[in-house]
């Protein structure tokens, strides 16, 4: 009787054990989940998600385009009026290059508010020139993305082997519902994607 009762006693003890550690387990699974979906990895597992099924709208919620467009026109015109050209001493020249950037950072995005259908009109067609193949390679480069996050901020690289190829983002958490967003695209990076793929 006294055998039983022991091993009984080992049982529940053994059950108990189960249980507390399935119940650790499904914490720490939890834990790491919530963590997961407040990342810069989950905004850019869900924008290539929502690419994959053709639905632009949830694409473009995960753009802050007026940032984008802002830093593009900002870089463009660096590209195109390269700062070192104006000498350091000519300070007319200097506050000329001052005021022509700030002009077009504020007019971008009142223009993009103008020609935002557009805009988003002609991304639509490219994107909907993007294969099975793309789509993959897009995801694999958000699987193998790096991202330093600092903060609400996070500078991510995803790199493309298939096309040796790399495009820089900044992402940023906006601070009423946590979710990311992608802020700025280099403009760099950008110009050679367009060389390759539409030149």
């Amino acid at each position: 009787m006294e055998k039983s009762h022991a091993k009984g006693e080992a049982m529940r003890r053994l059950l108990i054990f189960l249980a507390a550690a399935l119940l650790l387990g499904v914490a720490v699974a939890g834990i790491f989940y919530a963590l997961y979906r407040n990342s810069p990895r989950y905004a850019l597992h869900q924008m290539a998600t929502a690419l994959m099924q053709r639905n632009y709208d949830k694409f473009y919620s995960s753009l802050d385009m007026k940032s984008i467009l802002g830093s593009l026109m900002q870089d463009t015109g660096n590209d195109l009026i390269p700062q070192d050209i104006i000498p350091k001493n000519n300070l007319l020249g200097q506050f000329g290059l001052k005021m022509g950037s700030r002009f077009a950072q504020q007019l971008v995005p009142q223009l993009f508010g103008s020609f935002e259908k557009e805009a988003r009109k002609l991304m639509n067609q490219y994107l909907d020139t993007l294969t099975t193949q793309d789509l993959l390679a897009l995801e694999g480069a958000v699987v193998l993305a790096d991202i330093q996050q600092t903060g609400d901020v996070a500078q991510v690289t995803l790199r493309f082997p298939q096309d040796d190829a790399s495009l820089h983002l900044t992402m940023s958490r906006n601070p009423q519902d946590q979710t990311w967003r992608v802020i700025s695209v280099s403009y760099e990076d950008l110009k050679e994607i367009v060389k390759k793929n539409l030149l």
